[in-house]
């Protein structure tokens, strides 16, 4: 069941149709909602059986050591029906100062493949240069072969690799970086 609930105030910014705002404990629902369409994105980075509600986690309190929410900017991709399409999570100053961690990215699992992902992050990158950011990291599993393929067409390059532990799976995480300069 879509609920057509896009907040009306705190707009980020915009790609086409679709509107990228801040989401609050209010989305809860419809976070949820999406978690629950995009299970094969939650297990491929947290196990079986996937829980749709990590979503909400991810996107509304999930922190790093030492960074306060005020740092953590979860925001909701709404499609031009004001239906929740996706999520993306960065942190700002983090690890370092003007270096911004992208938590996570996930769309809709109708809305993949179609360039909504690499428009996105374009919109994305601009609206964090405004911020004074001039890196973005992230951390992609090993096994997720086509965000790794993704990011690195993006322009992000390995930094390092960590194993880290979520929910009851163990998984090499391949950092990546990249500047934000204008390319």
């Amino acid at each position: 069941m879509w609920r057509t609930t896009a907040p009306k105030g705190d707009k980020l910014f915009e790609v086409g149709e679709y509107r990228v705002h801040r989401l609050s404990e209010e989305a809860a629902p419809i976070i949820r909602e999406l978690g629950e369409r995009c299970l094969d994105h939650i297990e491929l980075h947290y196990g079986s059986p996937p829980d749709p509600s990590q979503l909400i986690r991810d996107l509304l309190t999930d922190l790093p050591p030492d960074k306060m929410l005020a740092d953590k900017f979860g925001m909701g991709v709404f499609d031009g029906a004001g239906r929740l399409v996706g999520g993306i999570d960065v942190i700002r100053d983090y690890p370092e100062p003007h270096e911004w961690y992208l938590g996570l990215m996930v769309l809709d699992p109708d809305h993949r493949n179609q360039g909504l992902g690499a428009r996105l992050f374009t919109a994305l990158t601009q609206w964090l240069r405004q911020r004074e950011a001039a890196y973005l990291r992230l951390a992609v599993s090993d096994h997720n072969e086509a965000g790794q393929r993704f990011w690195t067409r993006l322009g992000f390059a390995p930094v390092k690799q960590v194993i880290a532990e979520f929910g009851n799976k163990q998984s090499l995480f391949h950092v990546m970086r990249r500047a934000l300069e204008v390319r």
